[in-house]
């Protein structure tokens, strides 16, 4: 009996050491930074497929309110990871927020000004009085106003569309997969002389990404890097045609269930815009910051003092393995 109870501990102890070292699960608190829409498809549909309980991470995935940014959770410690936008990362950096770049998945800029009559060009948003969200996202559009030299009042206004669908404003700041859609959807005709694209103008500058702190990189850095392999797994089976109906509507879903108003088309407005943002000029997705963006957005940021001090692509990007 001794023996088989010697047998039966060894094969135990040699079934443990041969189990994966992730087996016991890292927990991660990871916080988008807005409410579920399919603009973070590819983080949902990973959690909800199971990817990060795959890759032995115990996800727990949490939406900024508008009251807070994803960048002061990260700061205050209550979230482990982040999305955010590249512009305010940045800033966030400059201001000691030790934050470095994990994944990027915006290639082009989807950032737009939306103006309620039609303009010959960008000068026409001279003397115009322009919506920008009270909660940041603005900056690009803001830097792209005082390099073109444009006398504009800057109004700011919460983030939805009443103040210029109201005609309080006479443009506004707006997302391609977002903002523009709703718009249109609440009956206003808008041509292609209504609709500046910042991108168009010299300003493709990448939006989202995944983001943590130094610190947590440096004391999670195999958990970290499992957690973007599976948030790529996600992103890529949502990039599948054949996902994409299945997406929607899981999101759609979410957003309904989480107490905001949207539709069916207005998700898949979103995720068909979204995938093409992500996109190169090849049709690929990097999935990777590309550096000259990354330069040029600093170097807008400085020029027009929303950062003081010069921040260098290898402190700010860590390589994937």
């Amino acid at each position: 009996m001794r023996s088989v109870r010697l047998i039966l501990i060894t094969v135990s102890l040699l079934y443990v050491s041969l189990r994966p070292a992730h087996a016991q699960k890292d927990t991660i608190v990871v916080m988008t930074q807005w409410l579920p829409q399919c603009q973070f498809a590819g983080i949902i549909m990973a959690y909800n497929l199971g990817f990060y309980d795959e890759a032995g991470i115990e996800a727990e995935l949490v939406y900024a309110p508008e009251s807070i940014s994803s960048t002061e959770a990260l700061k205050d410690g209550s979230v482990d990871i982040i999305t955010s936008m590249l512009v305010d990362a940045i800033i966030a950096r400059d201001m000691g927020l030790p934050v470095i770049n994990i994944l990027q998945t915006s290639y082009t800029s989807g950032c737009m000004i939306i103006s309620r009559t039609p303009l010959e060009n960008h000068n026409g948003l001279n003397g115009k009085r322009i919506g920008r969200w009270v909660n940041g996202f603005s900056e690009t559009a803001m830097g792209f106003a005082s390099n073109k030299a444009l006398d504009v009042e800057w109004v700011s206004i919460l983030s939805n569309i009443y103040p210029f669908v109201e005609g309080a404003v006479d443009a506004m700041v707006a997302m391609e997969y977002n903002e523009y859609f709703q718009i249109m959807m609440a009956g206003i005709d808008l041509t292609e002389d209504h609709l500046i694209y910042l991108r168009d103008e010299g300003y493709d500058i990448p939006e989202d990404g995944l983001y943590t702190t130094e610190e947590y990189y440096s004391t999670h850095k195999d958990a970290v890097d499992r957690f973007v392999q599976a948030t790529i797994r996600g992103w890529e089976w949502v990039r599948d045609p054949d996902n994409f109906d299945e997406t929607a509507e899981t999101i759609t879903e979410q957003v309904r269930m989480s107490g905001v108003n949207t539709s069916l088309a207005n998700q898949e407005f979103m995720l068909r815009t979204i995938l093409r943002l992500q996109e190169d000029d090849g049709g690929n997705v990097p999935f990777h910051l590309d550096k000259p963006r990354f330069d040029f957005t600093v170097k807008m940021l400085r020029d027009n003092n929303f950062i003081l001090s010069p921040i260098e692509y290898g402190d700010f990007v860590k390589e994937r393995r």
